[in-house]
């Protein structure tokens, strides 16, 4: 007698997925397992057992089911481990200014930049500000993000950002997909000493852990933002307190940021356009996740091929949207799985795994989502195409067909 399941994905053309040991690096960032004519077997939200169609069929009937009838393929649904979802206004002109040329760090010193995004975010209303992020969030499920990572970062002072971390987190106890918060240290209160600020960040930071608001910290070490003796004392704080600690470094100047990296053993670094090779190889050596935006790259015309450099360096690879308002307003993945492999010389396989299950160990949830194992939750997207290397091929387009999170149909095109 067949054992039942609450659904069972059988005739599935190509199943794709990671496969351990993780984090994916170097010369098995190409490895993935593609199982053709397969099957999946979902229960209680998780992945209860995947092999070939005849094997599952088998063993397995569904309360519900789906027939891909040989045409569609599965992959475990992206994980975004680095977005800015949470934000008021928009910051086009800015966008055409620096299509003319002029920078981004100049940009700020204009009073655009963060600090526009900062007072645009508290115009509206906590309700309009909720509002508009769940916009976003449905914009992303539907490009086939399953697990966002969303960063606070828009309130500068320690107040506003705890707003922000609130909102999160409201978000995150009201959806169905999987949310990340994160506590963003973006720039120092223009109007407020470094002193004060800093009594003020290390008084809040124990509540933010004891209240489950955010067990992530993450500081952007560059010039005009934070520097290595404040970024290190926060770190250092931050450490000792429990905080998985990201990194933005090396975006405009290589200030040293990847020396506070190495020092306290982040989870992940991002941006690393300038970082040295060296740096690079000791990230590698210590799995440190090296998580790059290859539409903000396009958009500010970095010199291609990075993401190779950095593979090559040894680093666990992550491609992110770094969805922001403004460099990088796009929350299309397979269009950023497309530019990776344009611009920056990845192969398909290690876009998958770069956009899946690398993105999943940064944050360190690589256990509970990221790729199709026995036990994980069931987070899948099904493509209406009938082989995984026409994702990028089809630059731009959306494919999806269904995404699944939890084990739930949740769009269906």
């Amino acid at each position: 007698m067949k054992e039942s399941v609450d659904l069972l994905i059988y005739n599935i053309k190509e199943i794709v997925t990671p496969e351990p040991p993780y984090p994916k690096k170097g010369k098995t960032l190409k490895d993935i397992l593609v199982i053709n004519n397969g099957a999946i077997a979902i229960k209680n939200g998780e992945i209860y057992d995947f092999s070939t169609n005849e094997k599952i069929r088998d063993l397995y009937r569904g309360d519900s089911e789906i027939d891909l009838k040989n045409e569609n393929i599965v992959l475990p649904g992206f994980i975004d481990p680095h977005t800015h979802l949470i934000f008021g206004g928009s910051r086009e002109e800015e966008f055409l200014l620096r299509l003319q040329g002029v920078s981004y760090l100049e940009i700020q010193k204009r009073g655009g930049g963060i600090n526009k995004t900062r007072k645009d975010t508290f115009l509206i209303s906590q309700e309009k500000l909720i509002e508009e992020t769940r916009k976003k969030l449905n914009s992303g499920i539907s490009y086939g993000i399953t697990t966002f990572e969303i960063k606070s970062g828009y309130g500068l002072d320690i107040d506003k950002e705890l707003t922000l971390l609130e909102i999160i987190n409201k978000l995150r106890e009201e959806s169905f997909v999987k949310i990340i918060p994160t506590f963003l240290l973006h720039l120092l209160p223009e109007d407020e000493d470094k002193n004060i600020f800093l009594k003020k960040l290390f008084d809040i930071l124990p509540y933010i852990i004891e209240k489950n608001l955010s067990q992530n910290i993450d500081i952007f070490i560059e010039l005009g933002a934070f520097d290595l003796d404040i970024g290190d004392k926060i770190l250092e704080r931050g450490k000792n307190l429990g905080f998985n600690i990201s990194l933005h470094i090396d975006q405009f100047n290589n200030i040293g940021g990847a020396d506070l990296a190495i020092k306290y053993n982040v989870n992940s670094v991002s941006h690393i356009d300038l970082t040295d090779e060296e740096k690079l190889y000791e990230f590698g050596e210590k799995n440190i996740v090296g998580i790059i935006f290859p539409l903000e790259r396009l958009i500010f015309s970095r010199e291609p091929k990075r993401g190779r450099e950095i593979i090559d360096s040894g680093v666990p690879l992550s491609i992110s949207t770094d969805f922001n308002p403004g460099t990088s307003p796009s929350l299309n993945f397979p269009l950023i799985i497309s530019l990776s492999i344009i611009r920056e010389e990845l192969t398909i396989e290690e876009a998958i795994n770069s956009s899946t299950i690398n993105s999943a160990y940064a944050l360190k949830i690589h256990n509970e989502v990221g790729s199709i194992e026995k036990n994980k939750r069931a987070d899948l997207l099904i493509f209406d195409l009938d082989s995984y290397k026409k994702i990028p091929y089809f630059v731009g387009m959306n494919f999806i067909k269904y995404v699944i999170i939890n084990g739930e149909v949740k769009r269906v095109v």
